[in-house]
């Protein structure tokens, strides 16, 4: 009865190695066993295309490899595509053994333009108004008639002092004239008064007109005395 008991017993462990020999033993020689045994021993790691699809026969994975798998790994994608890219041609940029002068600076902006403030426009209206009053008194002053230069010359005078005579000659030194105060010379010049070094000149027709005064112009010698010869007034 003992004898019966081993033998069932030793059967039973034999066929429990044999199943724990097929299913870890074997898969960990490479020969078969479990799922990943199911497919064949030479199949190759599938092709990846450029999307990252694989499309061809797939990797064999040994079983130390899917044992140190993690959920979170992934294979990177070999892209073909980035391979064959042409570089691009790269910008040269600055010699540093070439000397190149610095551009200008820029110019600098324009002036605003000013805004003249309420005061300085009532400054410029009345100085407007005053350079136009300006000009018409002096376009009515420049149409006054004026009276005629006074070019004689006076010499002297001579005479008793109720009765004094001025020595007039003319601008060429050829006519000479004795007058008196109130004689009028040429129907234009009023002698008004006879002084010591000088006479008082008024202009006929003009009324308003100041005195001129004119001194006493030294005489040129031209023989005689100024008062003999002349033509008295």
């Amino acid at each position: 009865m003992s004898t019966t008991r081993q033998r069932n017993l030793l059967y039973l462990l034999g066929f429990v190695a044999l199943i724990a020999f097929w299913r870890v033993g074997l898969p960990m020689l490479g020969i078969g066993g479990g799922e990943e045994a199911a497919a064949p021993a030479t199949a190759a790691r599938p092709a990846v295309d450029s999307e990252g699809d694989p499309t061809g026969p797939r990797r064999p994975v040994a079983r130390g490899e899917r044992k140190g798998a993690k959920p979170g790994d992934r294979v990177e994608v070999l892209r073909m595509a980035d391979l064959e890219r042409v570089p691009q041609e790269s910008t040269p940029g600055r010699d540093p053994w070439r000397f190149v002068d610095p551009p200008p600076p820029p110019a600098p902006p324009p002036p605003k333009p000013h805004v003249p403030t309420a005061e300085e426009l009532r400054a410029a209206e009345e100085a407007r108004r005053r350079a136009e009053e300006a000009a018409r008194l002096a376009a009515i002053e420049a149409a006054k008639p004026k009276p005629p230069p006074f070019t004689w010359l006076y010499l002297g005078r001579f005479g008793p002092p109720d009765k004094q005579l001025a020595v007039l000659t003319d601008a060429n030194g050829k006519t000479v004239r004795n007058v008196k105060e109130g004689d009028v010379i040429d129907n234009k010049f009023i002698v008004e008064r006879i002084g010591l070094e000088s006479v008082d000149i008024r202009f006929v027709g003009f009324p308003d007109v100041p005195a001129k005064r004119v001194g006493v112009t030294p005489r040129r010698p031209v023989g005689g005395n100024p008062g003999v010869g002349g033509n008295p007034g």
